[in-house]
């Protein structure tokens, strides 16, 4: 006995089946990648700003470089490369001592002029977040950390100036977060320098400090799976369209 399945009950079946998929909203996870500026410190790892982002952390090592194939924060290797410059890098008490993250916030590369970050390879023509963390020795209180460039929204944004007795992430103070869009080859570049003066040992030194980054594709960016499933439903309904166009034509419709 023989059974024969149209390629309508086929589409039903298919889209159907989709729509178990999109009950309840399906979310992408975007992909993290965390940077240290390491002097000498303990690697760190975990969560920084925000706690719902952690995991594995890349260590450079130099005041200026480039680095491949960094992991993301599930110690994953990626396609996405780094290179920097600045004029130092330095390790130094403060605030976070004896906080969790003190492997990070005591840590820095540093810079008297203005200097460059880019990363490479992500994905063209979209926006990502950035959070950039700035904390430097006790001494340095009044610095202020200016990051810039045609990629970044909205220009410029810059830092309050500099409490290295802060013991807990303070947004606008010791770290910022911004938004900056790629270009068509998957580029994220911006600058950083210095602006305002250190206090103590170095009265009237400027000097912008980084001791991090971490980068992830912003929400809105990245395609949903459902988004996925949909194209499928697509792709599928358009073939059996052209599948039944060309029956008719030869007359087997």
């Amino acid at each position: 006995m023989r059974f024969f399945i149209g390629r309508g009950k086929i589409a039903n079946a298919v889209i159907a089946f989709a729509m178990v998929l999109l009950i309840g909203p399906l979310q992408a996870k975007a992909e993290l990648i965390n940077i240290q500026f390491q002097a000498g410190v303990t690697p760190f790892s975990g969560a920084a700003a925000d706690p719902a982002l952690g995991g594995t952390w890349n260590q450079l090592t130099n005041s200026h470089g480039a680095s491949s194939s960094l992991v993301n924060s599930s110690g994953v290797t990626t396609n996405t490369s780094i290179s920097w410059t600045g004029d130092g890098m330095y390790r130094a008490s403060n605030g976070f001592d004896t906080q969790p993250a003190g492997a990070l916030m005591n840590s820095y590369l540093y810079s008297h002029g203005d200097q460059t970050i880019t990363f490479s390879n992500l994905q063209g023509n979209t926006n990502y977040n950035l959070y950039i963390y700035t904390q430097g020795a006790t001494d340095g209180t009044g610095r202020i950390l200016t990051v810039g460039g045609t990629q970044i929204n909205g220009g410029t944004q810059a830092t309050s100036p500099m409490n290295p007795l802060a013991s807990t992430f303070i947004s606008g103070q010791n770290y910022l977060t911004i938004t900056g869009k790629t270009d068509a080859s998957g580029t994220l570049s911006f600058t950083y320098n210095a602006t305002g003066t250190s206090g103590g040992n170095e009265k009237g030194f400027s000097e912008a400090d980084i001791n991090g980054l971490q980068l992830m594709q912003a929400s809105g960016s990245v395609p949903e799976p459902s988004t996925y499933v949909l194209m499928g439903i697509g792709g599928l309904l358009v073939a059996l369209r052209l599948k039944s166009r060309s029956l008719s034509l030869v007359g087997l419709k």
